[in-house]
């Protein structure tokens, strides 16, 4: 393999990239257009979730009734924002139209006497519901509901325990409690009414900010999808263009074209993500830089995908196929590799191809060394896993490609 013959066409694919508008586009201003939309979109902070919340209750003359706790519901904020948004209807059946029609979320049903079982310490019933077609909106409504009940439901129960103390301790002889005093029974009686104790602390754990995650994707969406188009089109069109059987009649060989092809093609991306790191750093002011393990991630993902993409289009032959094979292979890996999605999210049959195909484990392992700053020992044995993959793959791109040349001569 001669190295000037190897720099020649590096500098040629340089110099014709500038000269290809879609290559263009996609290598550098699609990622810039990708950063930018869903950093616009979830970069910011997140603000407190609203509920629309419709209610039906009786107007009564008990000393707590269902208005009451409307009102209070009315009033709960978080970070100055009122959680619910209450509309109120006449009637049970109005009510539930609306919540079919998706007019509001949820709808509490306090029926006639709710207020005098309450204040009475009688069970007072309550109706719930929820439109359930939405299931991510259904969790999150329903939680923010039954967690204002629960904590209501926690304080009533305290009020009703200290007015009984209260009473006890006033009419109850000492000398009929035996053994017990009335800070022991106030302790059991509590233990009544809350079982668990639970107390809630928070720790500052690693907590990426949406944009550096999305940087993350950035950089997967160019590893996986540009890298393996460029290479395996590219491949082609010089094949098509008679590039290749010159390049073999010359000093030059068909090795020193290929890696001349894959060299170029890695600096390409390279520079891309490189544009697209500081890009990310001016327009949102972060972004993610890599270290030393994490561009050898970058460069094992980019050494599989240029071996996929090179294996496609020198078994198909053909740079319409090829294009087509790449189109049907990335997009699904794009949300299946955990690349747009994080994986908390992906359903299970799903979590193994993030786990395990060299693009997935290869974004994983970056995301968990960039942006939760794991040491760098729990990502080194995974190193070994996604070269025998690359690796294993350019193997297999380059037997094809070998048979390609053959088939030239």
């Amino acid at each position: 393999m001669k190295a000037r013959a190897v720099k020649g066409i590096i500098l040629k694919d340089l110099r014709e990239i500038r000269r290809e508008k879609m290559a263009l586009f996609w290598v550098f201003v699609f990622p810039l257009m990708w950063i930018t939309l869903l950093g616009g979109i979830w970069g910011g902070h997140n603000p407190p979730v609203k509920v629309d919340l419709g209610v039906v209750y009786h107007n009564e003359s008990a000393p707590f009734t269902a208005g009451d706790v409307v009102e209070i519901m009315r009033n709960v904020t978080i970070d100055g924002v009122h959680i619910f948004k209450i509309r109120e209807y006449g009637d049970e059946e109005s009510a539930l139209k609306a919540l079919e029609q998706r007019r509001i979320d949820a709808l509490l049903v306090f029926p006639e006497g709710f207020g005098e079982n309450l204040s009475r310490g009688f069970p007072a019933r309550v109706y719930a519901y929820f439109d359930r077609s939405d299931p991510q909106n259904y969790q999150i409504v329903s939680g923010t509901v039954k967690g204002f009940l629960s904590e209501f439901e926690r304080r009533v129960a305290e009020r009703r325990l200290n007015i009984t103390l209260s009473y006890m301790e006033k009419y109850v002889l000492t000398e009929e409690m035996g053994n017990l005093t009335f800070e022991d029974l106030k302790k059991y009686l509590l233990g009544l009414t809350n079982p668990l104790d639970l107390r809630e602390s928070q720790v500052a754990g690693e907590s990426p900010s949406p944009i550096q995650f999305y940087v993350t994707s950035f950089i997967g969406i160019q590893f996986l999808f540009a890298t393996m188009i460029m290479i395996g089109s590219g491949t082609l069109e010089e094949i098509e263009h008679g590039t290749l059987r010159r390049i073999a009649a010359s000093p030059a060989t068909a090795w020193d074209f290929l890696a001349g092809k894959m060299l170029s093609t890695f600096v390409v991306i390279t520079i891309s993500i490189l544009i697209g790191i500081a890009y990310a750093r001016l327009v949102f002011g972060e972004t993610v830089f890599p270290g030393l393990i994490g561009w050898a991630l970058i460069f094992l993902a980019a050494v599989f995908s240029m071996g996929l993409g090179l294996a496609i289009a020198m078994a198909t032959g053909s740079i319409k196929a090829t294009n087509a094979l790449v189109n049907l292979i990335s997009m699904p890996l794009l949300f299946l590799a955990g690349i747009v999605i994080p994986e908390s999210i992906l359903p299970g049959w799903a979590r193994p191809i993030a786990n395990y195909l060299p693009l997935g484990r290869a974004l994983k392992d970056l995301r968990l060394l960039e942006l939760y700053h794991r040491p760098a020992e729990e990502i080194a044995p995974d190193l070994l896993w996604l070269s025998v993959g690359a690796f294993g793959t350019l193997l297999i791109a380059v037997l094809l490609y070998n048979r390609g040349i053959k088939r030239m001569e």
